[in-house]
């Protein structure tokens, strides 16, 4: 089928042709629009990665865009992808469609959305809009749900359950269009969205898979190709590939194996005797990344690597630097990735070969487990580039030979795993009983029951049609309708429930009834405290991952807890002693103390690096770290002032702020107030005399040049500039950090913890 057979708006063939320079579908493409792609059906595409599923998506929302003059939202599970569609997708503005992209602020209903068409938006994002039941939502006449296989995930599977639920319950009329590469069961996702669907295995660039031993790849269709032997499995792997002009992408199951195994191939092609990689093309992209990272140490550890074409790709680098990295990779200049399977998780970055370093991975608390066939199936279809390359090949490495038929058996010829609802657990379930009541989806045990029958995990459980398993899930649901009664976020009016004022806030700042309540206890514990106890009681939430604490530093941060003891809004125990003798209990404590101190660092202005060191925490984490904190803090200061909590109030507020730029309390009416002004910007001005907003709107551009480093007379006539308009027109944020408050985190500092032998010994 050519591209203008489609039965699409004349305009937006003619720029598909144009400005795409795509004239012929592929198979799978024609079959979705067969089965009524553009006729409103709802659709479940599971195919290949390559196959243009996203490209489908596109020219659908575009069109409903164009023909029916509605909306349509384009969801994905993280930020990343998000800002990643907005970006592809910001060239159809040329035909008047208008785009954007939202991904936090949970307590806001975004009315400026109304403005736009295509809206490109996280699972929870969106979930977070249609609890504010936002009046342009009636206006979407089509939704993509982009990777539906992470309905199999705890977290974010139960989210994308109730965007369809809610969907449902409000009768909004619009297509679904739900994509994947990895589903197994896309018949039963199907029937679940009353839908169609394409499932193909079809490619546009043939996949080839096999495992590596001893010199020789065993493909799955019986040949044998000879590998040189120069080293390891990975170097001849990577280098042969090289030879043949091809770029490779390698996934291994930890961050420290990234840098490690980059390291190792610079090295190797470094001492090759043949020439592989252009050092004149790779050498100009070394400065960029010493600019753009907010680490120096990652920077160098990249730029050494990146010399000779190599880079490691993970959640810890700048998402600048990420984004670096794969642009290169794309060009081609950058011919070889080391990345956490992260990268296999919906960015775009193809390459002729892609190997699988290790099909085990380390999880705490349980050893080294392996890899599910569905996430080795996401690696394996990220080679092969359409266009560029005349095969694609997914290589395992096996450490015998015995290995090379297992490894065939549990994943080259192996399928998928189901996808499988997580909804029907207890978290999962508070939080979207609390939503449906708190959003006015259901009042009525009845019309509660009835919005969860709308879910996957209903459809799979057969609860609907099975006496004892609807029992079961009564029994249910009634528990966690008296667990949010006895926390006075809902009430009960004869057969109807109802949100209190806590409740709603709860549902609107997107919080967890059980987070909610631990929150709730602890800032009803005291009127108010340091920050140390504040962030440790903001990061017990499940959403905030806990720094691992080895046994070589628990003396370290048992002296924090003997410091703080006293201070903390939330123990785990009544006093220390029986703390230490409950090991588990004991573990968790000292992993959110570690995690605690790590902020206090970043919000004590200690440099990036620093944290790197002390923590392996790097920008990027941090980054995550501090978005997630904020939201949290907001939600807890939302929860402090409808309890009239005035001090927590104004405490949690500056927190907030200084978790948000990194600072110390005296610097945040500099960097709240201007822009271009960071942490390190605010410091020297404050260091050089320029201490408040009206101490820089007195003075002059040049004297700030001249007195404050890092800023020049360009930067400082626009900060000055600044300044006097805030002033002129009263728009300056002020900050009152009370000096009784300041005094209480002075004696703390000045306090000795005692260590763990200490503890014991006494």
């Amino acid at each position: 089928m050519k591209v203008t057979d489609l039965p699409i708006d004349e305009r937006l063939k003619m720029f598909i042709i144009k400005e795409k320079k795509i004239e012929k579908l592929y198979p799978p493409q024609i079959e979705a629009i067969k089965l009524g792609l553009f006729n409103g059906e709802n659709l479940v595409i599971s195919t290949s990665t390559a196959t243009g599923k996203t490209f489908l998506a596109e020219i659908a929302m575009v069109n409903t865009v164009l023909t029916k003059n509605v909306k349509a939202v384009f969801t994905v599970p993280l930020k990343a992808i998000a800002w990643e569609k907005f970006h592809d997708l910001k060239i159809y503005e040329k035909l008047g469609v208008k785009v954007a992209v939202s991904t936090g602020d949970y307590d806001r209903e975004d009315k400026w959305l109304e403005k736009y068409d295509i809206i490109i938006t996280t699972y929870e994002k969106f979930d977070s809009l249609l609890r504010h039941k936002a009046s342009w939502l009636y206006k979407i006449g089509l939704l993509i749900i982009d990777e539906i296989h992470y309905i199999n995930d705890e977290k974010r599977g139960p989210i994308i359950e109730s965007i369809i639920a809610k969907i449902k319950s409000l009768n909004i009329n619009l297509q679904i269009l739900a994509l994947s590469a990895t589903i197994e069961n896309v018949e039963e996702i199907a029937k679940w969205l009353n839908a169609k669907y394409v499932k193909s295995n079809w490619r546009p660039v043939n996949l080839r898979e096999g495992v590596y031993f001893d010199g020789k790849i065993y493909y799955n269709d019986g040949t044998i190709k000879n590998v040189k032997r120069i080293s390891d499995p990975i170097t001849d792997l990577s280098i042969d590939t090289l030879l043949e002009n091809g770029q490779v992408l390698i996934f291994t199951n930890s961050r420290a194996n990234t840098i490690k195994i980059a390291q190792h191939l610079a090295y190797k092609i470094s001492d090759y005797s043949e020439k592989l990689i252009d050092i004149e093309k790779t050498s100009k992209i070394i400065n960029e990344v010493r600019n753009i990272s907010k680490s120096k140490l990652l920077a160098e550890e990249l730029a050494k690597v990146i010399k000779y074409g190599v880079a490691f790709h993970h959640a810890g680098l700048d998402y600048e630097c990420r984004e670096l990295i794969e642009n290169y990779f794309r060009d081609r200049i950058i011919k070889i990735v080391v990345a956490t399977t992260t990268l296999a998780a919906g960015v775009n970055l193809p390459a002729r070969r892609v190997i699988i370093h290790d099909y085990r991975r380390y999880e705490p608390g349980i050893g080294f487990e392996q890899i599910p066939v569905m996430e080795y199936k996401q690696m394996a279809g990220r080679a092969g580039r359409p266009g560029l390359d005349p095969y694609g090949e997914a290589i395992l490495i096996a450490k015998n030979f015995d290995e090379i038929e297992y490894l065939r058996e549990q994943y080259i010829n192996a399928k998928p795993e189901p996808v499988i609802s997580k909804f029907f657990n207890d978290r999962n379930l508070a939080t979207q009983i609390l939503a449906i009541v708190a959003s006015e989806y259901a009042s009525t045990f009845d019309n509660i029951l009835d919005y969860l029958y709308n879910t996957l995990g209903a459809y799979q459980r057969g609860i609907i049609s099975n006496y004892i398993l609807k029992n079961l899930v009564k029994k249910q649901v009634d528990y966690i309708l008296k667990f949010l009664e006895q926390n006075n976020f809902i009430k009960c009016l004869g057969s109807k429930y109802e949100a209190t004022s806590i409740g709603k806030i709860v549902n609107l700042t997107y919080l967890d009834p059980y987070t909610a309540s631990i929150y709730i206890n602890g800032l009803r514990s005291k009127v108010e405290t340091c920050d140390f106890a504040y962030i440790h009681l903001i990061i017990k939430s499940p959403e905030v991952p806990k720094l691992r604490v080895r046994k070589s530093e628990y003396s370290k941060y048992f002296e924090y807890i003997t410091k703080y003891w006293n201070d903390l809004l939330i123990k785990p125990t009544s006093n220390i002693d029986e703390l230490v003798e409950d090991i588990d209990s004991f573990d968790e404590f000292i992993s959110e103390i570690k995690t605690t101190l790590m902020i206090m660092d970043w919000i004590n202005e200690y440099d990036e690096d620093i944290i790197l060191q002390k923590y392996d925490v790097g920008p990027g984490d941090l980054r995550m770290y501090c978005d997630t904190l904020e939201w949290l803090i907001h939600s807890a200061e939302r929860i402090a002032k409808a309890l009239g909590m005035n001090k927590h109030v104004e405490n949690l507020e500056i927190l907030k702020y200084r978790v948000r730029y990194g600072v110390k309390p005296e610097l945040l009416e500099l960097v709240v107030n201007l822009e271009g002004v960071g942490r390190v910007r605010a410091r020297a001005l404050y260091d050089a005399g320029f201490k408040t907003i009206e101490d820089i709107a007195n003075t002059s551009p040049s004297v700030i040049a001249l007195h404050v480093k890092g800023i020049g007379e360009k930067l400082a006539e626009k900060i000055v500039n600044q300044a006097r308009q805030l002033i002129k027109e009263d728009k300056v944020k002020k900050f009152k950090i009370e000096k009784t408050f300041r005094e209480v985190e002075k004696e703390i500092s000045k306090r000795k913890g005692f260590t763990i032998l200490d503890f014991l010994s006494s």
